[in-house]
């Protein structure tokens, strides 16, 4: 089954799901590049056996580091600053300085209730 994932739907999949769904997208941009598991992983600068466990659904654990690696080597960079978008600072957390001060559990507590 063919899993659309976009911003309205993605908290409704489970973690499975959209692991699933990430390492069949890899393993369809390896066999899209025409690279063989060899080919891609020297590539990508990770094992054969990490893109080989990814491909499989044996890995559920990679690196952010790794998956960017894999991206980069297939081309597929452009959708990476949509991963986590970026997020304006609270101006009640910020300094005269306009930096980004620490704020203590209590703070952010006050600020959260706010």
């Amino acid at each position: 089954m063919k899993i659309i994932i976009n911003r309205e739907n993605a908290y409704s999949f489970s973690d499975e799901e959209l692991l699933e769904e990430i390492f069949d997208r890899i393993h369809k941009l390896r066999l899209s590049s025409c690279m063989s598991q060899e080919e891609y992983a020297k590539s990508a600068g990770v094992s054969r056996t990490t893109i080989k466990r990814i491909e499989s659904g044996a890995s559920t654990d990679i690196s952010l580091r790794t998956l960017i690696k894999i991206l980069r080597a297939g081309g597929m960079m452009d959708g990476l600053g949509d991963l986590v978008e970026e997020v304006p600072l609270h101006p009640a957390l910020r300094n005269n300085t306009g930096k980004r001060p620490y704020a203590s559990s209590k703070q952010r507590k006050k600020y959260e209730t706010q």
